[in-house]
């Protein structure tokens, strides 16, 4: 079974084309694209699927697993739901990540990198998130979280000037190695 996390039915409808438009201008058939924006999909190849992104302008990442495997928690669908809702989502959809590892402790959640093309902010505080939970519960970083995603502008989560001198002093390093900017509690929900 195939999951899209934004399914191509929103993308047609945002365009406000038929199927049979969105048929012609990508050269699949009516019944491809039916397929395509049903998230039951099944028997789409990944030519299909690559033309039909091409038409919306959007690139596509194909992550393979079992359904046992899959988390709507995990760091690739954190990228995706982010994508999807706004930048301005990220603490919602961080913070469900950090609650499902620390509930259940399983490393698949953050096995896989965030897509390459995601925001390079939310990318390097995944990274840092990553690396602060895998020392909380002593385990070795995925082999994409030991490399640095460094932002060349310092960025300061709280947001407020006055809380600017604090976060330097209390950032841990996992965040601070990626010029991020935190207070010590950061991770931890009211």
């Amino acid at each position: 079974m195939i999951h899209f996390l934004l399914p191509f039915s929103h993308l047609r409808r945002l365009s406000q084309k038929s199927e049979r438009d969105v048929a012609e201008a990508s050269t699949l058939s009516r019944g491809a694209v039916r397929q395509l924006c049903r998230p039951e999909t099944a028997n789409l190849t990944c030519s299909s699927i690559n033309q039909i992104a091409e038409h919306f302008n959007r690139e596509v990442d194909i992550v393979m697993g079992c359904p046992e495997i899959f988390s709507e928690y995990s760091t690739v669908a954190v990228i995706y739901k982010i994508e999807r809702d706004g930048f301005d989502s990220w603490k919602t959809h961080l913070f469900d990540l950090v609650d499902e590892f620390r509930r259940t402790a399983d490393t698949r959640l953050i096995l896989l990198p965030p897509p390459a093309s995601a925001d390079t902010k939310i990318i390097a505080l995944l990274n840092s998130t990553v690396r602060a939970l895998c020392n909380e519960v002593e385990i070795t970083p995925p082999s994409w979280a030991l490399r640095r995603h460094f932002l060349s502008t310092p960025w300061f989560l709280a947001g407020m000037n006055s809380l600017k001198a604090s976060a330097l002093l209390e950032s841990p390093l996992p965040f601070r190695a990626n010029n991020i900017f935190v207070h010590s509690n950061f991770l931890e929900r009211a």
